[in-house]
Order: structure tokens, then sequence, then C-alpha cells
């Protein structure tokens, strides 16, 4: 509790653990991303929906551009989660949970971002710029997870030493 507390009303080694958290967080997603990465991959050979691919197939730069609001979508929400009340966790967890379907299904069925030098042949910085921005994206997404589960982690941690540390009582 003392992380999440902390994010909300940050003292000065407060402030040091966030750093560290965020360090060890850019530190563990940029070894996880190669693998999310494969992930994906392996994610879309999965059977299509063929209305859904062809919808978006009809507006390629469109398709590709939502996919930045969709991948934005989860670290804010992971993020503004982590400012709500414990009450709310199941909910947060669910939108989360959505988001991510979503996400994944838009990725799914979109063209290939490999293909918009083919598309658009004359915007060769475009689809560089998209191509790096999707790495950019993912990584980021990737590091507000694992700081997420971090802090939640080291939360936890807290409320385990608070217990221990207080005297049982008859």
């Amino acid at each position: 509790m003392h992380v999440l507390h902390s994010l909300s009303h940050p003292s000065r080694r407060s402030k040091n653990l966030l750093r560290a958290l965020a360090l060890a967080s850019l530190a563990v997603a940029g070894f996880a991303l190669p693998f999310v990465w494969d992930v994906l991959a392996a994610i879309n050979e999965l059977p299509k929906m063929a209305w859904l691919q062809s919808l978006l197939a009809q507006v390629p730069l469109l398709s590709w551009l939502m996919m930045f609001v969709w991948g934005a979508a989860i670290p804010v929400v992971l993020i503004m989660c982590m400012q709500v009340s414990p009450a709310h966790r199941l909910r947060n967890a669910a939108m989360v949970l959505v988001l991510m379907l979503v996400s994944v299904t838009w990725y799914v069925h979109m063209p290939a971002s490999s293909r918009c030098m083919a598309i658009y042949p004359h915007t060769t910085w475009a689809c560089d710029v998209l191509q790096w921005g999707y790495s950019l994206s993912l990584g980021i997404a990737t590091a507000t997870y694992v700081f997420t589960m971090l802090a939640m982690g080291f939360s936890a941690l807290g409320l385990l030493a608070e217990n221990l540390g207080d005297p049982v009582q008859a």
C-alpha cells in the first residue's frame, strides 16, 4: 500500500523508489520486448474474422493510427487504476482486459504495417515512423505493465510486513 500511497503523495524516499521501479520496469520491458513481438506474431497466425479484416483493409491508414489509440489506452488505464481505491480493482482489471482484447483483435485484423510501402509507395519516411512508433508504443505499454506489477508486488509486501509487524490481539 505504501507504493500506491506514495504515487499520490511522494516523499524524497518515495520518489527514489518510484525512479528505481521505473528503471527496473524499463529494463524488464527491454528484455521482454522481443518475446512480446513473438507472442504477437503467434497470435497473428490465429484464424481471422474476414468481415473485420476486410473492413480494416479498406482504410489501412486509419487502422494503423487507431492501433496507437488502443495501444496508448492500456498504459493510461493501468496508471489510472493505480490511483483508484481498492474497491474498484475488479472493474479496473476488467477494463484493462477488455482494452487488451480490443487491441490484440485490432492488431490481428488490421493490414500488416509492413505493407505500408506497398500501399503508399511515396511515403517512405511516414512508413518508417509508423514502424518505429509501433515498437515504441509496445515498449511503453510493456514497461507500464511491468511497472504496475512491480508496484502492486511491493504494495503487497508492504501490507504483509505491516500485518506481520502488528501485535496479535486476543
